[in-house]
């Protein structure tokens, strides 16, 4: 356990240390991620796939906002879609839109998590946001977490309506009316976002618990109703195949989930102390938990001046001051040599 503590503390010296340099280069690694996942998904215009676009829009994100990396990723979302189908963009436009309100006024600085889910469902982890989220954030952060599953199936429905656009008015009809069925109809979208709030609540909750280990269990909670409830969610759509991505998925999650919270907070229980106080309304019961946090071994080095060390070392490889001191030695040795022959002179 040490030695993962003290790994902790090198780390998190190393972030407040360097974190003015290390905050853009995250969020250029995010946005990139994020266009990438755009690209591979509706990359229908081969001038916004090109690799110096993508490069040049993710490094103007890194020191921009998150609100301006949501409205550039729309952007290209709508571009692609515009490159196939202008009727079809337009309804992609007026979806982001009003994905972009509903999210802009309740939780604007949760930008990240409208494209983090994307994502994770492409690297076949997104159910760490919810359990993420409970331990961090409040029971707000379901609007985003909502927006963004909805912006993932979006993307899903937007590559089956290209594949059936046609030019023809009735058919441009009912594309519209299929892509507005294929969301709101859509009963694993809608599971989904219950499944997650529903991760995201018990996190929330448990953690609030005044119980020793509140956020470890918290997160343990959240992995168990992820997994309960995706599989009521895979029996009721006849979709067995998936149980297993869904459980290895969970797992590698809460894992991720466990390292964080590590990272962030860690709490020594066994230093426990209870607290009681008053003022001029309340009486106080406090509990206080001690963070554990260790001093990290710093190396010392030693600066030995080579000038001086050469100037000082004889051509025997000694010392000017040692061989003072020999040299008083001997003189001593000496003078005390010649007292004797005196007094053995004077018996004489």
């Amino acid at each position: 356990m040490m030695p993962l503590l003290v790994f902790r503390e090198r780390v998190k010296n190393f972030y407040q240390k360097y974190e003015i340099y290390l905050i853009p280069v995250f969020k250029f690694m995010f946005a990139l991620a994020s266009f990438l996942v755009i690209n591979k998904e509706i990359g229908y215009d081969a001038r916004l796939r090109s690799i110096p676009i993508v490069l040049a829009i993710s490094l103007l994100c890194a020191f921009t906002p998150s609100a301006i990396m949501i409205l550039l990723a729309a952007l290209v979302v709508v571009l692609h879609v515009y490159c196939v189908s202008k009727f079809l963009a337009i309804m992609v436009v007026l979806l982001l839109l009003i994905i972009y309100l509903l999210f802009a006024r309740f939780t604007p600085r949760l930008g990240y998590v409208l494209f983090a889910i994307p994502i994770l469902y492409f690297i076949k982890i997104p159910f760490m946001i919810p359990i993420l989220l409970g331990l961090i954030s409040t029971p707000i952060a379901i609007v985003p977490t909502a927006c963004g599953i909805f912006i993932y199936y979006i993307l899903q429905v937007i590559k089956t309506a290209v594949m059936q656009q046609t030019t023809s008015v009735e058919d441009i009809l009912k594309t519209y009316t299929n892509v507005i069925d294929n969301l709101v109809g859509n009963k694993q979208l809608i599971m989904t976002v219950v499944i997650f709030a529903l991760i995201l609540l018990v996190v929330y909750y448990v953690k609030r618990m005044k119980v020793d280990y509140a956020f470890e269990f918290s997160i343990a909670a959240g992995a168990l109703t992820s997994i309960l409830g995706f599989l009521v969610c895979d029996f009721i759509l006849d979709q067995t195949d998936q149980i297993l991505y869904m459980i290895v998925g969970t797992i590698i999650s809460t894992g991720i989930v466990y390292g964080i919270h590590f990272f962030k907070l860690t709490l020594d229980y066994s230093g426990a102390e209870y607290v009681q106080f008053e003022d001029d309304v309340y009486y106080y019961y406090v509990k206080a938990v001690p963070k554990i946090t260790v001093t990290a071994p710093q190396m010392k080095i030693k600066h030995i001046n080579v000038k001086n060390s050469v100037h000082g070392l004889s051509k025997n490889g000694f010392h000017k001051q040692d061989l003072v001191e020999e040299d008083l030695i001997d003189e001593v040795e000496i003078k005390l040599e010649t007292v004797e022959n005196t007094e053995d002179n004077d018996k004489s």
